[in-house]
């Protein structure tokens, strides 16, 4: 029966997206061929047709010094490159101008209308641009769409471009708005800074266009903004190519120049898909490699008592950071359409070994160490695995909150707040050092575990903030040493915990005090705790091989003494606490023994 409305469930689930999208294509196309819409069209072509460069243009408009630079960039005789798509990323300083005394939006220099944006005055930022490229009539000249994202300490503007490219001298002006409509055509052919290139552009646009402008969003429905006018010239480099850039906004009145001597650089699409295939290869490797070690690690611990020497804090932080992973690609997937199978790939795999392996671990560590916790039939239990889900949402949350901030603005503030949440993520290994100095043992993890998941879980900061052509142009930082030392300082402990005993760098005076089970044998009717004239001539021995047990001897069959007072041979014991941390003869909880 709840297969049979389950089937039915997803019937109508399918039915009604499929009813919603006909509608939608119909709602569509009645929308495009509305009486308004044909006469808007009709009235945007004979507007667009009669347009000039002496009565229309928006660049006639921009200071005397502004117009100098553009078409000194445009006219520069060093060597261009001619295939300008792919991704691009440099940096740019602001600066505020006064319009020209025609143009009659001078007003905005001083205020901005509401949902208007622009950087502030003498500001420095980043930018990054998507181009691609595609024939138009004129063989000179390629149609350029693209998007492009500024970003300051304050400030951060998504914009969708289109252009023209001049194969002849690797010039491209473009024209950014906030989102695309039939007016974007009007001010990119307004942008252009000659009479010739004006009349060029134009010219393009009316034989290339035709029907396209169907899928323009009308100009009312579109977002409203700063309009950016970008002035480029493409050179080659040894890796890639470069550009000089030149943007302006002749509405916002605002100038974002490459700093003097620097370049905006580039990648085409093929190389940018060939590092992406790199980044994928290594990343996918570490993620088998993780893996793999946390395999070996459950298999080296298959006991309550083994279980019980492991951090839950330390797994779930772990767990954690892989479900960043998972949610970073994800966005990533969805985000670059032309790679998504490579991301997607990446998510799946983090998530795999999240899900399957991650979690499966730390909630059976959890059931030995917390097992009322795992009990939804009474109360503790329904509150201990509230607190457990309350506790993950709480640190991924804001997490993932703060990674996506930093992606969409990296601000100062940003920078401070992905700064502590990944020195508090990458503090994993405190709760299991810790747990070590309580229990008096460090023999429960692996070596090979322990470096293995530090090298891995390290790779992604120090890709992205250390290494300059990173696929996501974050800018490197000095500080992601401090985190890389960090990591495997307390990588190195855990290791010469395993070494040097559980407390080796604590001072004497600071150490817990820990059971040593080497204390005197006690008397045989102290163990027995029946008169002692009924034992006289009783000898000690082990409750577990039923052996003798010398109290003289050095060998592996000394003499262990539990708090409860029985006495074993020292590897019987050993042996009994790696399964159970109880008592053979009373079943009196044992504490750990101490390493070293």
């Amino acid at each position: 029966m709840e297969r049979r409305v389950l089937t039915l469930g997803c019937a109508l689930a399918v039915f009604g997206l499929w009813l919603l999208l006909s509608v939608g294509d119909s709602w569509l196309d009645r929308s495009h061929n509305s009486p308004e819409r044909r006469t808007f069209e009709h009235r945007w072509w004979s507007a667009f047709r009669r347009m000039s460069y002496a009565h229309n243009s928006t660049f006639a408009l921009l200071p005397d010094n502004v117009q100098q630079s553009a078409v000194a960039l445009l006219k520069s005789s060093s060597e261009f490159h001619d295939s300008i798509a792919g991704l691009y990323h440099g940096q740019w300083n602001a600066v505020h101008f006064t319009p020209h005394q025609n143009d009659a939006n001078g007003h905005w220099n001083n205020t901005l209308p509401a949902g208007y944006e622009r950087p502030a005055n003498a500001t420095n930022g980043a930018l990054e641009m998507t181009l691609d490229a595609e024939p138009s009539v004129d063989d000179s000249v390629s149609l350029i769409s693209g998007a492009a994202q500024l970003r300051s300490g304050g400030f951060t503007t998504h914009l969708t471009l289109q252009g023209l490219h001049w194969h002849t001298n690797g010039t491209a002006v473009l024209y950014a708005v906030p989102e695309l409509s039939a007016q974007t055509t009007v001010g990119l052919v307004r942008a252009m800074p000659t009479a010739h290139t004006f009349d060029q552009a134009r010219t393009v646009y009316d034989e290339t266009l035709g029907g396209r402008l169907l899928s323009y969003t009308h100009p009312d429905d579109a977002l409203d903004g700063c309009s950016y006018h970008i002035y480029m010239h493409f050179g080659s480099a040894p890796s890639g190519v470069q550009a000089q850039v030149l943007t302006v906004s002749s509405n916002c009145n605002v100038l974002l120049a490459t700093p003097s001597g620097q370049h905006v650089s580039g990648v085409s699409h093929a190389q940018y898909r060939q590092k992406t295939m790199r980044y994928f290869r290594t990343s996918l490797a570490l993620i088998l490699a993780q893996a793999v070690l946390l395999l070996l690690q459950m298999r080296a611990t298959p006991t309550h008592a083994t279980m019980s020497m492991v951090s839950h804090y330390t797994l779930a932080m772990l767990a954690v950071l892989d479900t960043y992973s998972f949610i970073m690609h994800s966005i990533a997937c969805l985000a670059f359409g032309g790679m998504y199978l490579l991301y997607g790939a990446m998510a799946i795999a983090a998530y795999m070994l999240t899900m399957s392996l991650y979690l499966k671990y730390l909630i059976s560590v959890w059931k030995v160490q917390s097992p009322d916790a795992f009990d939804a039939l009474n109360a503790a239990g329904r509150r201990g695995l509230l607190v457990m889900y309350v506790k993950f949402y709480a640190v991924l949350i804001p997490g993932v909150y703060t990674i996506y901030a930093f992606i969409d603005s990296r601000s100062r503030l940003n920078q401070w707040l992905m700064g502590i949440l990944l020195t508090v993520m990458y503090s994993y290994w405190l709760p299991q050092i810790w747990l070590n100095v309580r229990r008096g043992v460090a023999r429960r993890l692996r070596i090979d575990y322990i470096v293995g998941s530090s090298i891995a879980h390290l790779f992604l900061p120090a890709y992205f903030f250390a290494c300059p052509e990173n696929i996501a142009f974050i800018r490197p930082t000095p500080l992601i040493w401090i985190l890389v030392a960090y990591s495997l300082a307390q990588a190195a402990v855990l290791v010469l915990q395993r070494f040097l005993g559980a407390l080796f760098f604590i001072p004497a005076v600071l150490r817990p005090d820990v059971y040593s089970y080497c204390a005197s044998l006690p008397s045989v009717d102290e163990e027995s705790c029946v008169g002692a004239d009924q034992h006289t001539d009783r000898m000690h021995k082990c409750p577990i091989c039923l052996m003798p047990v010398d109290a003289t001897s050095s060998s592996e069959l000394a003499h262990a003494v539990t708090p409860c007072h029985h006495v074993y041979h020292d590897a019987c014991l050993a042996y009994w606490m790696e399964i159970k941390l109880e008592c053979p003869v009373c079943r009196a909880v044992l504490p750990p023994r101490v390493d070293g």
